[in-house]
């Protein structure tokens, strides 16, 4: 939203008259003054606006959308990649590269760190399993004791949060907890969380020792501790890299190179918007820790949709619903997943698994993974075009446009969809980006099948070709002759 100043700018650069430029810039009250009332009434008017266009319900502007991640803590964390190093050691003596060592790959200038120490033998080839982070430590000073206090995290140019740990300078082996929104926080525990803003930037917050956390002093000095990461990467492209530095003579004769399909993590960007659109038609009441019913849907979604083609969470009252009362069931959950090309399934079930147990520790060996079944989403759609149109141009637009939204990887066809998708939201979509429609003639309808208007948890509802239906037809021009143009 435009400011009062932008508004004064913007003033300014429309007016033709040099001299009343002139006075603008010599500071003549006659002239600032009109032209700073008429900035504040439409700074204040587009206050206004902004109000009356408040999205309650679906969220659609980019704006309300990052205000709502922003107010539900959303915060835009990255995933690190990892992936397995051959170390070819060509010297004749054996040659040891500590945890932690630097690696940068050739593909992107990407620097790795290993996750364990190597020793290899002369004239051998050992392997490490390395990860693409890097650590940043940061030192801050509390400037003023204050309730909540905050402080900025500087990341590194286009690199992304993926962990932080706090310590105080005093002691730094005793380090604080990252307690999530202030949930389930003692008063007087050394506590911190972690918020953003609209701009995405990442702030550590403290707390206040007579309501949760700790409060600070001034001149408290703390140590923290940044784990950045650049997320995804094209694992395609990983061949050959080599150490950062070299330390000693015999490192000079060492080689590294990326193992051939040895990615044990794929790594994962924050959220973008779009998908942030998903996670803003939640409730507000859902949550990291246990949530209403335990529905752990979207904690498994924010934490790893980037991961999946399809997830799909549901409680034992979901359950029963629609599968039956069953003994075995009770205080269970059950998730359905689809990873995406390349994510090792067992692993990602294990950490869905994990993530759950760590937010109610109910259902921790208590999750039950289920085998998803593919639904393709059968749908007809009738119409009638006017005869300047080409048919099969407009077939294939709609196509195109119905299994770009909800074919197999998007974001659409990425959760459980109880009543299949939406038929009002397709109709829009067609209306607005179809030009074909956007006519006084030219109509259309949507039929679903009875098969797909209602869906089990497990099953996986997408939209492609060969269930997708178009009958159209040309009707006649709008003079109403009886005769087309072909």
């Amino acid at each position: 939203m435009l400011t009062q100043a932008d508004f004064e700018q913007k003033l300014i650069a429309a007016i033709t008259d040099p001299e009343i430029v002139s006075r603008y810039a010599a500071g003549d009250p006659l002239v600032v003054q009109q032209v700073r009332a008429n900035a504040a009434y439409f700074a204040l008017l587009a206050k206004e606006i902004e109000v009356a266009t408040i999205e309650p319900f679906i969220k659609t502007r980019d704006r309300s959308i990052i205000a709502d991640a922003t107010n539900k803590g959303i915060l835009p964390l990255a995933t690190p990649c990892r992936a397995t190093l051959e170390i070819i050691n060509n010297s004749t003596n054996s040659i040891t590269l500590s945890q932690g060592r630097l690696i940068e790959d050739h593909s992107g200038g990407r620097i790795w760190r290993l996750l364990s120490s190597a020793t290899v033998a002369a004239n051998s080839t050992g392997t490490v399993s390395v990860e693409q982070s890097q650590f940043k430590d940061i030192t801050h000073t509390i400037v003023s004791s204050e309730s909540f206090y905050r402080f900025k995290i500087d990341l590194d140019d286009d690199m992304h949060l993926a962990y932080v740990t706090v310590a105080d300078a005093s002691a730094p082996t005793v380090f604080y907890d990252l307690m999530p929104r202030w949930m389930n926080a003692a008063a007087g525990q050394k506590a911190f969380n972690l918020t953003t803003n609209s701009f995405r930037d990442i702030y550590i917050e403290f707390g206040d020792s007579q309501r949760a956390g700790e409060s600070v002093t001034n001149g408290q000095t703390f140590n923290v501790s940044v784990l950045q990461t650049y997320g995804e990467v094209d694992t395609a492209r990983l061949k050959d890299a080599s150490l950062l530095e070299v330390l000693t003579t015999d490192e000079q004769y060492v080689s590294v190179r990326f193992q051939e399909n040895g990615v044990t993590q794929y790594g994962t960007n924050p959220l973008n918007v779009s998908q942030l659109r998903v996670l803003a038609s939640y409730p507000a009441l859902y949550d990291e820790n246990a949530v209403f019913l335990g529905n752990f849907d979207f904690l498994v979604r924010k934490k790893f949709m980037q991961n999946a083609d399809f997830i799909s969470v549901w409680n034992e009252a979901v359950n029963e619903t629609h599968y039956g009362a069953n003994y075995l069931k009770i205080n269970r959950l059950n998730i359905a997943i689809t990873p995406k090309t390349g994510v090792n399934a067992t692993t990602l079930n294990n950490q869905i698994k994990a993530a759950i147990a760590q937010a109610d520790s109910l259902f921790l060996n208590h999750v039950d993974v289920i085998a998803v079944v593919q639904k393709p989403f059968k749908l007809t759609i009738t119409g009638r075009l006017a005869a300047t149109h080409d048919l099969d141009a407009v077939l294939t637009q709609i196509r195109q446009l119905l299994i770009g939204q909800y074919g197999k990887g998007t974001l659409s066809a990425s959760r459980w969809l109880i009543n299949g998708f939406n038929t009002l939201e397709m109709a829009t979509l067609i209306r607005q980006n179809i030009a074909a429609f956007q006519d006084n003639i030219s109509d259309f309808s949507l039929n679903v099948d009875a098969t797909s208007k209602l869906n089990k948890p497990h099953e996986w509802v997408f939209m492609d070709n060969a269930n997708l239906t178009i009958n159209l037809e040309r009707t006649a021009d709008s003079t109403g002759a009886l005769w087309t143009i072909i």
